[in-house]
């Protein structure tokens, strides 16, 4: 019992001897886990220490880079307004000098092509408005005569074909788009206009016209001088293009009185192409003279109502304008021939009776692979602005053929009258 007894605490203590290893063991193994997650931990913090105190670096230099840009740019940007204040000091000073200078100075300067976008409306003002006028027609004034159209329905009927045309009037052109700068400016112009002209008033393309005055313009007022001044001005008079016509009267006396000039010139230069459009018109059952008579408005009026501002763009046509105010319609006449020029191969090889020549863009725009006008510009209309405009001067008639011209189409007109 003794030795039984013995034994038997014998295995009592080996079991906690065992139970004790297993616990130390257990212990050791938690330990070691322990001791392990805690340097993972560590080894986890030093890394993330080093990541912030790199990103701490970074941050700082990003900093330091951006302060150096902010810097930078603010000197270039004082630099920038500095030069742009010169700039406009210079223009201003330009400006200053020009208004002084004789129309026939400004007519001049037009010709050869000395001009630049900031000081174009004060050249065309020289060369179409007197000092009188520029005084007595301010910004006052021309917010004044703008509230016209408010009144009567008949006032309203004119209002709202000047609304409509204005979102017509170079439409891909900056300001002119939907809320443009330039809109608020073409639409005081046309209503200040259409209160003083009180037999026209307002006709469709005299927005075109407007928009060129107020796109080189200073302010709304030399805008509208410079309109006004194009319309009714004894030596320019395009008014007369827009007057309307009474029973069988076509109206737009200017235009059919250029038209007959212009088909004139070609008889005389382009006889060729003349006899070739003539057979054209004739297989439709149109009467001879492309561009006068009843067929004033295949082309004509296209040219000759806006001064080419609808059919070409403005960047192109303002030069146009230049020779305008510079020499009066017979530049417009110019660049019509300069027009009939450029496409006379091409018609010369149409069939006759090819109503192609009646597609008023093709006589500016170049074919698509269909034959249809493209949207892009013949390269008359694309060359330097320099060329062009030596071009058109260089382009029949002389000042003298022309006014020999408007003598002899003055005399038919009276005689048929008469008859």
């Amino acid at each position: 019992e003794i030795k039984k007894k013995g034994d038997g605490q014998t295995r009592q203590t080996e079991r906690e001897m065992d139970a004790r290893t297993a616990l130390a063991g257990l212990a050791g193994a938690l330990t070691v886990l322990l001791v392990h997650r805690m340097y993972r931990e560590h080894v986890r913090r030093v890394r993330l220490r080093k990541i912030l105190k790199e990103l701490r670096k970074r941050i700082e230099k990003l900093q330091s880079t951006t302060e150096n840009l902010l810097k930078t740019a603010e000197a270039m940007q004082g630099k920038a307004t500095r030069r742009e204040e010169e700039t406009m000091r210079r223009v201003e000073s330009a400006r200053k000098e020009l208004s002084t200078i004789s129309p026939q100075r400004a007519r001049f300067l037009l010709r050869r092509g000395v001009v630049v976008p900031l000081v174009r409306g004060v050249l065309w003002e020289r060369a179409l408005v007197s000092d009188e006028e520029v005084k007595r027609t301010g910004v006052a004034e021309v917010n004044e005569m703008a509230k016209w159209g408010n009144g009567s329905e008949y006032e309203l009927n004119y209002l709202r074909t000047i609304h409509a045309d204005l979102a017509r009037t170079f439409p891909t052109t900056e300001g002119f788009e939907r809320k443009g700068r330039y809109l608020p400016r073409l639409e005081k112009v046309l209503r200040a206009y259409a209160s003083q002209d009180k037999q026209i008033r307002y006709v469709q393309g005299m927005n075109s016209v407007a928009g060129l005055c107020c796109l080189s313009a200073t302010d709304d007022a030399q805008a509208f001088r410079l309109t006004n001044a194009l319309m009714r001005h004894p030596g320019y008079l395009h008014r007369e293009v827009f007057g309307r016509g009474q029973g069988r009267d076509l109206g737009f006396p200017l235009a059919c009185q250029l038209g007959w000039i212009l088909d004139r010139l070609m008889e005389k230069y382009h006889p060729n192409l003349s006899a070739h459009l003539n057979k054209t018109l004739a297989m439709m059952n149109c009467p001879k003279g492309m561009f006068s008579g009843r067929n004033v408005g295949f082309m004509t009026l296209k040219w000759f109502l806006t001064l080419f501002a609808s059919v070409v763009p403005p960047s192109v046509s303002v030069h146009i304008y230049d020779l305008f105010v510079a020499d009066g319609h017979v530049s417009a006449l110019r660049a019509a021939m300069v027009s009939i020029s450029d496409v006379k191969a091409q018609w010369l090889a149409t069939a006759g009776g090819d109503t192609k020549v009646l597609q008023p863009k093709l006589w500016h725009n170049k074919e698509d692979a269909d034959g249809c006008p493209s949207e892009e510009l013949r390269d008359t209309w694309t060359r330097d602005p320099w060329a062009l405009i030596a071009a058109i001067r260089a382009a029949p008639p002389s000042i003298d053929e022309f006014e020999s011209l408007r003598t002899e189409y003055a005399r038919l007109q009276a005689s048929k009258e008469a008859s």
